[in-house]
């Protein structure tokens, strides 16, 4: 009797959909690279400002930075075409961020009469990994989407082997 050949090795989903995954797997890499260094400039500026301020001023400059890596690392965007639309997009993901961080903030602080800067942090990097599926998803689809729609699947921030076939 015949083996029975998949749907997905038929069509190519299968190569498709491990391409978004190892996307997705480098877009959190990257992210939580760009995770610590907004916990550090946290810390670094919760020591002269209160806690509002604090995570407004490491979220913009983390998400610029991050920005920057996430175009050349996770999405392979070389040069400077569409940065501004990429930043501004970023930029208005941070009011996202900024609303659900702050939101946390003020939930920690109603529920923990006087949390500690290690509970504050906590709070504040699990609110930010929630946001940053969020930001994969529309930072893929400006991203990957200018690209055209054939090759969504092939983009992982790496060359493509050219050994491997296109679907």
């Amino acid at each position: 009797m015949p083996a029975r050949v998949s749907t997905e090795v038929e069509t190519g989903a299968m190569p498709r959909r491990r391409s978004v995954f190892v996307q997705l797997v480098v877009f959190a890499s990257v992210g939580a690279a760009f995770n610590v260094l907004y916990g550090l400039l946290y810390l670094v500026l919760r020591e002269q400002l209160s806690a509002q301020p604090a995570n407004a001023l490491a979220l913009i400059l983390s998400t610029i930075a991050g920005t920057f890596g996430h175009r050349y690392i996770t999405f392979g965007v070389r040069g400077t075409d569409r940065t501004v639309q990429h930043q501004a997009l970023g930029l208005a993901l941070l009011g996202f961020s900024l609303a659900v961080t702050a939101g946390s903030l003020w939930l920690l602080d109603a529920v923990v009469a006087q949390p500690t800067r290690q509970q504050e942090l906590v709070v504040l990097i699990a609110s930010n990994l929630g946001t940053g599926l969020v930001r994969f998803l529309l930072f893929r689809l400006a991203m990957v989407g200018q690209r055209g729609a054939a090759h969504a699947g092939d983009t992982t921030g790496w060359e493509p082997s050219p050994t491997r076939p296109r679907p």
